[in-house]
């Protein structure tokens, strides 16, 4: 039999085909799956830099989560204080958390037997002792030191202390302290700088030709002594000193200074700046019995009084400021205010506070009604509610004044 042969180029042609053809048959029938399509992203702007994942991707690392990013079951999640984001990483369950290095840890059990304590029949006897070398309670806490503060931030800030105290760049190290006072740790460290806190009342208290200073220093002490009980607790250290100091090329001391709100050339956003200073010191039982005793409550009706907001609408944020504060700390017990201590003394009638052109203590009352009548269209309005309070704390200060003439006439 005779064999036909192809010829050679042909054969290979031929092989060449039926190789492309199998590679692209086994391409259709398993496609490599493409990565990006398998993962749901949350885009909120056009650059793609910014998506995320819309499961979170957990690491051996804390990462920032996203609020709208949906997180596994089973992670370590935490918040974190300085940027008041939630993070979460892969649980490690035994891992020893670094930042608790140095703070003290009590493992032990105490046993407490049921029957006997049921026995004795007090409620008290059952609790538990204080077990011996126990450390003091602190409701504060531990302020631990920060791990910038050991780096360049640190450093910054005790050269803007030093500038600050030195009167060099004083704008600068305002512009810093100020933005860094919001950190407990930093408004620790100013509050227990004698000299610091003494310039920052200064500067604050200045009617000179630098608003800008004069308001920085204002928001500094603010920012210090906000949700900073420490820091406070410092400041009340310096107060029996720091009330008779006098500033450079004043003759008033300076608590009274400090308590003095506004002149005729003050600004309103300083007044404003001030009125916050006051408010966070006033969160001191001992600075706030030095406030009322010297008048300082009447210093901060000029605040409200002085200027109608109809004719100066400027003045509206720091009157706002004002009557909140009087609110939070002498009036609304829901808000921290100490019941009690303020409103007392009599008032002058309405006829004598009209005729008065100066602002009196002696008619709080008065101011206080004339604002809520003028806002008396908004329910809402903080000066409403600022009368209906003093009008309450009056009420309730003739009440126990009754009980104890009567509890008086009884003995």
């Amino acid at each position: 039999m005779v064999r036909s042969q192809l010829p050679a180029g042909l054969l290979a042609l031929i092989g060449a085909f039926l190789c492309g053809a199998a590679t692209a048959a086994a391409s259709s029938s398993a496609p490599a799956p493409s990565p990006a399509a398998d993962v749901d992203l949350i885009c909120h702007t056009d650059n793609p830099a910014e998506c995320y994942p819309k499961l979170f991707h957990a690491t051996d690392e804390f990462q920032k989560v996203h609020p709208d990013q949906d997180l596994p079951m089973g992670l370590h999640v935490r918040l974190n204080i300085y940027t008041g984001e939630k993070e979460a990483k892969i649980n490690v369950p035994d891992e020893i958390n670094p930042d608790l290095d140095g703070l003290p840890v009590d493992s032990s059990l105490i046993t407490v037997d049921a029957a006997a304590a049921s026995e004795g029949g007090d409620a008290a006897a059952a609790q538990p002792g204080i077990p011996p070398n126990a450390p003091v309670y602190d409701p504060a806490g531990q302020i631990k030191e920060p791990r910038a503060a050991r780096s360049a931030e640190g450093s910054t800030f005790h050269q803007s202390l030093s500038i600050l105290k030195k009167g060099l760049d004083v704008d600068a190290a305002l512009e810093m302290l100020e933005d860094i006072s919001h950190d407990i740790y930093y408004g620790l460290k100013i509050a227990e700088d004698y000299e610091t806190v003494k310039q920052l009342l200064c500067l604050a208290s200045s009617d000179g030709p630098s608003l800008r200073r004069a308001r920085l220093a204002a928001q500094t002490i603010s920012s210090t002594a906000q949700n900073n009980p420490k820091a406070l607790d410092e400041i009340e250290k310096h107060w029996p000193a720091l009330q008779n100091e006098r500033c450079e090329g004043s003759t008033e001391t300076l608590d009274m200074a400090t308590f003095r709100l506004v002149s005729p050339a003050t600004d309103p956003t300083l007044a404003k700046a001030r009125v916050s200073a006051i408010g966070g010191l006033l969160k001191n039982a001992a600075i706030r019995r030095h406030y009322l005793a010297n008048g300082g409550i009447d210093l901060l009706l000029e605040v409200l009084a002085t200027r109608s907001t109809a004719e100066a609408p400027e003045w509206e944020p720091a009157q706002r400021r004002a009557g909140l504060l009087v609110l939070d700390t002498f009036l609304d017990e829901d808000m921290g205010a100490v019941l009690g201590e303020w409103p007392t003394g009599g008032q002058a009638d309405d006829k004598t506070c009209a005729a008065r052109a100066d602002v009196s203590g002696q008619c709080w009352d008065w101011h206080a009604k004339k604002l809520a009548e003028r806002n008396k269209a908004d329910k809402g309005h903080w000066s409403v509610e600022l009368w209906a309070k003093l009008r309450e704390q009056r009420k309730a200060n003739r009440g126990k004044a009754a009980g104890a003439r009567e509890a008086k006439g009884e003995l």
